[in-house]
């Protein structure tokens, strides 16, 4: 009881530092998940415990295959959604029910703010990822500095910054012309990307 007593007492005097408790692991990610460059450190060590999570439970492992599926912006049937992911996991990864699976995968991972669309547009029908692919706080009026991020930034080389640039811009056409299509589908081809590259690039004056 006496030795109980001593490794107790430490977390006593944490807690009675701070009556408030510490926010959930999943709300620290998701926070980090949209700052603009969270730490390239913490980044690996939290995809390094997923990837040893993934291991040990298939629903983990599905939900992150879906994930990598939908990050390339177009809109993926649900029966591609099915055969792609078991192709990688087995046969069996989405159970008896693969509909209802599907179904739960998505609310859990829009229940983390992934913006996780359907369209239904003729020639381009299924889930893709909205943009910005992630829920989006309210704007403030001064954002946080964060000292480690503009480290980040900075240890990047210049072929990185412009990969990160040009990843991001091409992400943003194709889910803006994704867009502009459901809205005006009597549009061509053509009228679209004139249209989305004017939002996403702005005009040429």
């Amino acid at each position: 009881m006496f030795v109980y007593n001593l490794l107790k007492m430490p977390m006593q005097n944490a807690l009675n530092e701070d009556d408030s408790p510490r926010p959930h692991p999943a709300e620290d990610w998701l926070r980090d998940a949209k700052r603009p460059s969270p730490s390239r450190q913490l980044l690996q060590l939290r995809l390094a415990a997923m990837a040893g999570h993934m291991r040990r439970d298939p629903i983990a492992a599905r939900r992150a295959a879906l994930i990598d599926l939908l990050a390339d912006g177009h809109p993926h049937p649900r029966e591609e959604i099915w055969q792609t992911i078991a192709a990688r996991l087995g046969d069996d990864c989405w159970g008896k029910l693969p509909q209802e699976s599907l179904a739960r995968d998505i609310k859990a991972l829009r229940q983390g703010q992934m913006r996780i669309a359907y369209s239904r547009r003729p020639g381009a029908i299924g889930y893709y990822l909205a943009f910005p692919p992630i829920k989006q706080d309210p704007p403030q009026l001064y954002e946080e500095l964060s000292w480690q991020q503009i480290r980040d930034l900075r240890d990047l080389t210049v072929t990185e910054k412009n990969q990160q640039v040009f990843a991001a811009a091409d992400f943003a056409l194709r889910q803006k012309r994704l867009l502009l299509a459901e809205k005006h589908p009597n549009w061509t081809k053509t009228d679209v990307d004139k249209e989305a590259r004017r939002q996403v690039f702005g005009s040429r004056s």
